[in-house]
């Protein structure tokens, strides 16, 4: 019940975000104001002027007292004078309209549709907190649209048109009234005023980093929403002469096309798909269709252009759908932030910043609008088509400013697949009474504080997959549990099984490396002594400075980028701070990739290429210290990378038991562990 729930208001908010009634609204006014003024581009401007002031005022209620900081609401009302200022030179630019009969028909239509709304969403407010039945609802909405339909009707009628295009403009408004009411399960009760707790939390909030980014993301890609559709209707409205083609094809090119993207998501999709995977889809696609769109411009056909504007929206609902389906995920983000579920409260204010930030896109927009009509000639033209084409980049430029912005700010994002899989964890924990200290530290520092992705590491690992292919051999021996986090056991093979481990083995884990490779100095030591050690003169000089400026900088932060937990073989008081970590680490989730081959056995102590050397038998205790501080008993995997067959098998894991005493315990741990990875190398039999 709450999971049909949860889609059924994720559904809701996704319309809601489209604005899908609105923007018919719009694309309504241009088409009257061609039919009644052959200038389709003013109307969309006087909509958009009118509708943006309308959204101010519905900001400065005292309901909405608190969910803006000061800044916001300066900016609004800086907004409104904007407006004011747009307004005016709309009238400056076209004197002779002030005069024109047609010209204040077509303003009384655009005012109608603008009052409609606001009237629609107070009697749907009132409605819902009386808790009205759907068809008392339907009766209200009716009313409302019959209210505005008789000065409507008036002003069509005692107009020069012809009566098809009278009722033909009728039905239009009409059209882009139900589609303005619908759904009503999106309508959300914002009567409810903001208390001195609600400002607190909203306080607390704002120092998470995690959803201060979150909501940065959100903002932008409604402003970019808004610019795009509007920059889509407008193409629309001025290549498609027929009212009723118009219509249609704005349906197909964006209702249709997010509907059929929404329908694709929701049944496609995983039980564990990764939000942050959609968005970054999402993007992409938005992006690319405006690029598209903007190359297509220049061609003699259209249906390349709708195409595109058709791939816009399936990318925006992308976004939107990653977006709605992180909203859950950024309550318990908000919960862990303020210390307790925010309940509903979170609801509204999240919906008005979505709604200030369409302003914003709208204000743009309009903008773009506006100068469009100040350089568009007093003889109008024929060809609008044209006159879009001309100006176009006044709207697709900032709506490709957008986009890319909210792929900067995505970026920033620091949350990944598994931070948000444990937070979940975290979440349903705290609901069944229980704590997890290392889990709550280790998402504070990523929810919390400033942090970022590791995006360059990832990049280099994509850059290194196609050089070290392989298959991955051996999943069906492992059913990972849960609750309990395994330790990946595997060989070293010279540098080879660290590379081809981090790069292929399908699960989270965080690496033991020697602490040598996270020491900067201690790097340039080594290396110069070792690997560099038989050059002399200005070659040493030169290799020195590499080490020191591009090579010892470059590989700790590999380190650091792959969350790895240094291991000091050489100080047994700092080894105990190795397991201190590891331990707090499988608490709080994570699994563990180790090499335990101990290479001074080797004849030439090093590494063997092929084969398993003899294991260091301390790694061990990872077992024992876990299972003493949680009462589980890590799994503990085999893994063999082989150069020759360009494989990584997992073996057949084994469990650590608790049960029988820690020093044989740890000799059959080593000897099975050890004995799998011979056995997956065929080489069962050796010594």
């Amino acid at each position: 019940m709450q999971q049909t729930q949860e889609n059924r208001r994720a559904h809701s908010a996704l319309r809601s975000f489209m604005t899908i009634g609105t923007l018919y609204s719009f694309l309504y006014c241009m088409l009257a104001s061609n039919v009644i003024l052959s200038m389709p581009i003013l109307g969309g401007a006087l909509y958009l002027a009118g509708r943006t002031a309308a959204m101010f005022v519905s900001f400065r209620r005292p309901s909405q007292e608190g969910v803006f900081t000061k800044g916001a609401r300066r900016l609004g009302t800086v907004l409104l004078v904007l407006v004011f200022l747009l307004l005016l030179a709309l009238m400056a630019i076209y004197p002779i309209s002030l005069t024109n009969p047609d010209f204040w028909r077509l303003s009384g239509i655009v005012l109608c549709i603008i009052l409609r709304p606001s009237l629609t969403r107070y009697v749907l407010e009132r409605a819902l907190m009386a808790h009205k039945k759907t068809m008392k609802i339907l009766l209200r909405i009716l009313g409302v649209q019959l209210l505005f339909l008789p000065p409507l009707l008036l002003m069509l009628l005692l107009s020069p048109m012809d009566r098809l295009t009278v009722w033909a403009l009728l039905g239009g408004y009409l059209l882009s009234g139900i589609l303005e009411s619908f759904p009503l399960d999106r309508m959300r009760d914002r009567m409810r005023p903001f208390s001195d707790e609600d400002r607190r939390e909203m306080e607390c909030l704002r120092q998470a980093h995690a959803y201060r980014i979150f909501q940065d993301v959100l903002l932008v890609i409604a402003a970019a929403l808004q610019i795009t559709q509007v920059m889509a209707y407008t193409y629309i409205a001025v290549t498609a002469d027929a009212l009723i083609l118009c219509m249609a094809i704005a349906l197909l090119c964006t209702y249709a096309a997010s509907a059929l993207a929404d329908t694709v998501l929701r049944r496609s999709r995983a039980r564990n798909s990764d939000p942050n995977f959609l968005m970054t889809l999402g993007l992409v696609l938005w992006l690319y269709g405006l690029i598209l769109f903007i190359r297509a411009l220049n061609s003699p056909g259209l249906v390349e252009e709708y195409l595109s504007l058709a791939l816009c929206t399936v990318g925006a609902t992308v976004c939107v759908r990653a977006s709605v389906e992180m909203e859950q995920d950024m309550r318990r983000v908000a919960a862990f932030a303020i210390g307790h579920d925010p309940g509903e409260n979170l609801d509204p204010v999240q919906q008005a910043r979505v709604d200030f930030a369409a302003l914003i896109g709208q204000m743009v927009a309009l903008l773009g609008l506006t100068l469009i009509c100040i350089f568009t000639p007093t003889d109008f033209p024929d060809d609008w088509n044209a006159l879009f084409l001309s100006f176009s980049p006044l709207l697709t430029l900032p709506a490709l400013s957008l986009v890319i912005a909210a792929m900067v700010f995505f970026l920033l994002f620091p949350l990944t697949r598994q931070h948000l899989q444990k937070l979940r964890k975290y979440s349903d924990m705290q609901r069944e009474g229980r704590s997890n200290g290392p889990l709550h530290d280790q998402l504070e520092a990523v929810v919390v504080q400033r942090s970022l992705k590791h995006y360059g590491i990832k990049l280099i690992l994509l850059i290194l997959r196609p050089l070290y292919r392989h298959k991955i051999l051996g999943r069906e021996n492992l059913r990972l549990d849960e609750d309990t986090p395994c330790v990946f056991v595997c060989n070293h093979g010279e540098i080879y099984g660290p590379v081809v481990a981090t790069l292929y083995v399908p699960y989270s884990f965080r690496p033991w490396v020697a602490s040598e490779m996270t020491d900067k100095q201690v790097v340039i030591d080594h290396t110069m002594d070792g690997a560099f050690g038989k050059y002399t003169g200005w070659k040493r000089k030169t290799l020195h400075f590499l080490m020191v400026h591009i090579g010892a900088p470059f590989l700790t932060w590999v380190m650091r980028s792959v969350d790895c937990i240094p291991v000091y073989h050489e100080n047994p008081r700092k080894l105990m701070q190795t397991f201190r970590d590891t331990i707090a680490a499988m608490e709080a989730g994570d699994n563990i990739l180790l090499f335990p081959e101990n290479a001074a056995t080797a004849a030439d102590h090093k590494y063997v290429k092929e084969g398993v050397s003899e294991f260091f038998t301390g790694f061990t205790m990872i077992g024992q210290l876990y299972s003493q501080k949680t009462g589980k008993c890590p799994l503990f995997v085999p893994l063999y990378a082989n150069k020759k067959e360009r494989t990584i098998t997992f073996g057949v894991p084994t469990r650590y038991d608790d049960s029988i005493p820690p020093n044989e315990e740890k000799e059959r741990l080593c000897t099975y562990l050890r004995g799998e990875m011979l056995r997956i190398a065929g080489l069962k039999d050796e010594a």
